[in-house]
């Protein structure tokens, strides 16, 4: 049931010209990542988990799932990498900071950058505007952008460095 819902999303969509397909999957989701690498060519996976160590045993579990189905690995990102507080400018760092760089480096993957918890997005992003307050607010703006360009970057170097992919099959 899984398979067929994944290729009905990947080939009943009109997606139009892409640059990059990203599919945002929760911790735990093997099977998912084992369907999208059986029935398309994947470009990579990126590892997303909060500094803390337990956090941090779940992403070593994903790499080494991605390892064994050949999905490349572009590279690890840290969540909740600080919380900037708007009253007083202060950061804290509530669920540590520096966990994800540091399991990134042991494990010689790019560490793509940190996201800071933000008040402004959170609120934004409950009522809808998310891509609004991105957008307008450089400060917010700013990793989102640092980690995109970063992924890029890692992705034209892989690129760069070997043959072509083969194109999207029509499922």
């Amino acid at each position: 049931m899984l398979h067929g819902s994944i290729n009905q999303f990947l080939g009943m969509t009109e997606w139009g010209e892409l640059d990059y397909l990203i599919i945002d999957m929760p911790p735990g989701t093997g099977d998912v990542a084992l369907t999208l690498s059986q029935a398309i060519p994947l470009a990579g996976s990126v590892v997303v988990c909060t500094p803390q160590e337990v956090a941090l045993l779940d992403a070593v579990k994903a790499i080494a799932m991605f390892r064994k189905v050949n999905i490349p690995i572009l590279g690890m990102v840290e969540n909740m990498s600080g919380f900037l507080c708007p009253d007083c400018g202060k950061t804290y760092e509530i669920f540590g900071k520096g966990g994800a760089r540091e399991k990134a480096e042991a494990m010689d993957i790019p560490f793509l950058g940190g996201l800071p918890l933000d008040i402004k997005l959170r609120v934004a992003g409950d009522e809808g505007k998310l891509s609004t307050a991105i957008n307008e607010d450089d400060a917010a703006r700013a990793p989102i952008e640092r980690i995109a360009q970063a992924m890029v970057r890692t992705l034209a170097a892989r690129n760069a460095a070997a043959p072509p992919k083969p194109t999207l099959p029509t499922l």
